[in-house]
């Protein structure tokens, strides 16, 4: 391979990690807003598949959790976010709550259109 494809792949794949770090970033503001917002609406899609303390949920279900914590008048505290991409436009996402609901999350997100939505989650009590 002769040395201008070398430093084409190694500037491509440099400015590629650039572009995933924004976004990760992106997606964890994301995150942060959906916790503070009272509700999933806007940042998650409507066809959510997810599992819960309770089992498998929908979004109706997150709406409804939202709901019954609405006046918890606590703040969200999130730690120990990881963002791993499976492609362009799909990432994973980890990370635990503080509170009086102590929790790790998983959630999948899709870019769709212009914009991000959690297309799966998951979360389990921490321990």
């Amino acid at each position: 391979m002769n040395t201008s494809k070398v430093v084409l792949i190694a500037v491509l794949t440099f400015l590629s990690s650039l572009t995933f770090a924004d976004v990760s970033d992106d997606l964890i503001a994301m995150d942060k807003q959906w916790g503070a917002a009272g509700g999933p609406a806007g940042y998650v899609s409507e066809d959510v598949i997810g599992i819960g303390p309770t089992g498998i949920v929908n979004f109706g279900n997150l709406v409804a959790d939202a709901a019954a914590n609405a006046n918890a008048g606590e703040e969200y505290v999130v730690s120990g976010y990881q963002v791993k991409f499976l492609s362009d436009d799909i990432a994973v996402m980890v990370h635990t709550a503080a509170g009086s609901d102590p929790h790790a999350s998983l959630h999948v997100i899709q870019k769709q259109g212009d914009g991000w939505l959690v297309v799966a989650t998951a979360a389990a009590p921490a321990s």
